[in-house]
This record gives structure tokens, C-alpha cells and sequence, in this order.
């Protein structure tokens, strides 16, 4: 006879698009970092293997829940997708991170650490952290914080990347938000909708690896797309 786990008061998220060689390791990497949480994959229709891969994986680990969307509906709405759904089953905290390879479930402890006093939580490549991404990857990372940071301070280092944890308080500002920007540049808009709403925010060092198989996603018009919300988003501040 199979007993349903007892339900988590943390979530750990990801989203997944062509992410078969990755997957499995993360989900094993969550459970064992943080076996009393729960999991939730969201998957646009993966036309490789990912969907099998974890309709097998949840017979080994009952507190992984799968949402399948039809369709490519983008990085963005899957995040939301997820805040509303930690809000919705009472989750005090939900963590966002890739399923890559790039964030190591292994520091998923020191991010909740910090929760315990902050609503928000970034984790950081750059006060303490490293980035052992590809230079060009670097490059662009550090030019595109350096910039985040001269034209929307807010007393981080880092907003570019996901590897994030929210409690109820940041997910409902977030959840309850109109956004104006799809895409890598959604993360951007993230912080500024919770800092303009007051919400206290943290980091943590992180080590960012290059990713462990797979393609990166993220076409290059993104970059652009994200330098014009960074700009917008500034002369809405300043306004």
C-alpha cells in the first residue's frame, strides 16, 4: 500500500522545454537536497523525451507533480504559473530555479536559510558567488547586472538570474502584477515590481555552472529585448 506523502510547506520549480538529459538529475538532485519538499516540473510539450522521463520519475517520487502545457507558452507564464499555483495550495515559500545544470539543488538550503528573515531571495553570481559559464555567457551576464544595477538599484547584485525563493507576501505581489515583459527580461521586471511594492530582498552567494547537456534557450534577440525593458523600466522609475 503506497501512503501519500504529507504535503511540504516549500515548493521547488522548474521549467522544462527539450531538457532530456537534464531532468532527471535535477529531480534527483531536489529530493536529495531537500527531501521533505515538494517538486513541480512544468513542461510545454517537450517533443523529446523530458514527458516520459518524468511520468516515470513520479512512481519513484511521489511528491514530484508534473503540469504539462500545450505548447510553447513561454519561461515567463510558467514562472507566474507557479507562484499561483504555490499560492493557491499554501505553500509558505516556493524556490524557481533551471533545470540545466546551471543551479546546483545542492544550495537550495542556504537560499531557505535566508528566507527564514527575508520575503525574497536572490541567489547571487557576484558578492561571494562565481560564474563558470562559458566567457561570452560571462560577458553578457556581468555587462547586463552592471547595468541593471547603475539604472535600477536596489541594494542587489544580481537580477538576471531565476534561482530565486519567494514567500506568500512576494508571490501575491508578483502574482497580482501587470507585466509588460515576456521572456529573460520578465526576471528583470520581477525585482522592480517587488522592490517598487516594498518587499524586502536578500542574497546568497551561488555558483553558477554552465549548463550539464542540452542547448541554451535563449535566442538573441532576447539580449536585446532585455536591454530595452531595462531602459523602459528605468524611465518609468525616474519619470
Amino acid at each position: 500500500m503506497t501512503t501519500e506523502p504529507l504535503r511540504s510547506s516549500e515548493l521547488v520549480f522548474t521549467a522544462t522545454f527539450n531538457e532530456e538529459a537534464t531532468i532527471e538529475n535535477w529531480v534527483r538532485g531536489v529530493a536529495a537536497h531537500c527531501p521533505y519538499a515538494d517538486m513541480l516540473v512544468i513542461d510545454d510539450s517537450s517533443p523529446d523525451a523530458t514527458g516520459k522521463i518524468l511520468q516515470s520519475l513520479q512512481d519513484e517520487f511521489p511528491r514530484l507533480a508534473v503540469h504539462t502545457r500545450e505548447g510553447k507558452l513561454g519561461l515567463n507564464t510558467a514562472h507566474l504559473h507557479a507562484l499561483s499555483y504555490g499560492l493557491q495550495e499554501g505553500y509558505g515559500r516556493v524556490v524557481t530555479m533551471d533545470a540545466d545544470g546551471s543551479h546546483q539543488p545542492s544550495q537550495i538550503p542556504a537560499l531557505l536559510a535566508a528566507a527564514d528573515s527575508s520575503p525574497f531571495v536572490i541567489g547571487t553570481r557576484y558578492r561571494g558567488g562565481s560564474h563558470q559559464a562559458p566567457p561570452v555567457r560571462r560577458a553578457l551576464s556581468r555587462g547586463a547586472n552592471t547595468a541593471a544595477r547603475v539604472l535600477l538599484p536596489m541594494g542587489i547584485s544580481e537580477y538576471t538570474t531565476s534561482f530565486r525563493v519567494f514567500s506568500q507576501p512576494a508571490m501575491e505581489v508578483v502574482t497580482t502584477a501587470d507585466f509588460h515583459f515576456r521572456g529573460y527580461a520578465f526576471f528583470i521586471e520581477c525585482l522592480e515590481v517587488l522592490h517598487r511594492a516594498g518587499v524586502a530582498m536578500s542574497e546568497v552567494p551561488i555558483d553558477f555552472l554552465d549548463r550539464a547537456g542540452g542547448v541554451s534557450k535563449i535566442p538573441r534577440a532576447q539580449i536585446f529585448l532585455s536591454i530595452e525593458a531595462l531602459g523602459q523600466l528605468a524611465w518609468r522609475r525616474h519619470r
